[in-house]
């Protein structure tokens, strides 16, 4: 009985003491606030105009891989909520994750569900669970979180969808925005593998949602969904935050 009433308690005192060392400030107007983007600029954040077919780049009604360029091992879609090319938008993903400031993923998988739950009702209906898009070991001790991680959990939290580690990151590569286009194709070529601790049977027939931060070529989440495409899965459809 005493526990349960000193842990609501003592998580109280602590979130106090947090918020008084170390107060929320939205990362786009910097008002002190209770989150990392007030609902303010939420709503001033720029919204993707058109989707796009992730293998050939063109316009796609809810950015569905048009037929002519499916292959067996492409996913069905990417579907990209903000426009990366938004200077707020590209401030608030490049200081939370290289402030290290993992509760802003928080807000914006809520919004990710907002967006979805207008745009997206029929994929929602067939998804069986979520993936995010794995860190290498190295980088995921550097920066203590994996961002597409801590959009997994928001989002799971909101659909009550299972969030599967499915896939590691088998090769250290560099950072996607640094290099050119064909630079970005070999830097993750072969870069993913099946997780060790899950086994081809556990894939088949699911529909799975593939889940990053943002974009720009679509190398990464093509060579990431060829893995679970190859280990069984029937449907890979990728979603990121936003879209270069």
């Amino acid at each position: 009985m005493y526990k349960d009433f000193f842990k609501p308690l003592f998580l109280d005192i602590k979130n106090f003491i947090l918020d008084i060392l170390f107060p929320v400030y939205c990362l786009v107007c910097e008002k002190q606030g209770e989150d990392f983007i007030c609902p303010a600029c939420q709503l001033k954040l720029k919204k993707l105009e058109h989707q796009f077919c992730i293998i050939c780049k063109k316009p796609s009604i809810g950015g569905l891989t048009h037929q002519h360029c499916k292959t067996p091992y492409a996913p069905e879609g990417l579907i990209s909520m903000l426009d990366y090319k938004d200077e707020a938008v590209a401030d608030v993903l490049i200081k939370g994750k290289y402030k290290f400031v993992e509760d802003v993923y928080k807000t914006l998988g809520e919004m990710l569900f907002e967006f979805l739950k207008t745009d997206c009702l029929e994929l929602l209906a067939s998804v069986d669970a979520l993936a995010p898009l794995p860190l290498h070991k190295r980088r995921l001790r550097w920066r203590g979180f994996n961002q597409a991680e801590s959009l997994c959990q928001s989002l799971s939290e909101k659909l009550g969808l299972p969030v599967i580690h499915a896939l590691q990151r088998t090769k250290a590569t560099k950072t996607q925005k640094d290099l050119k286009k064909e630079q970005r194709i070999t830097n993750v070529e072969n870069a993913f593998a099946l997780s060790s601790n899950f086994q081809k049977d556990d894939l088949i027939g699911a529909c799975i949602i593939l889940i990053d931060d943002v974009t720009t070529t679509g190398s990464t989440l093509l060579e990431a969904a060829k893995v679970l495409k190859q280990s069984g899965a029937k449907a890979v459809y990728c979603l990121t935050v936003a879209r270069d």
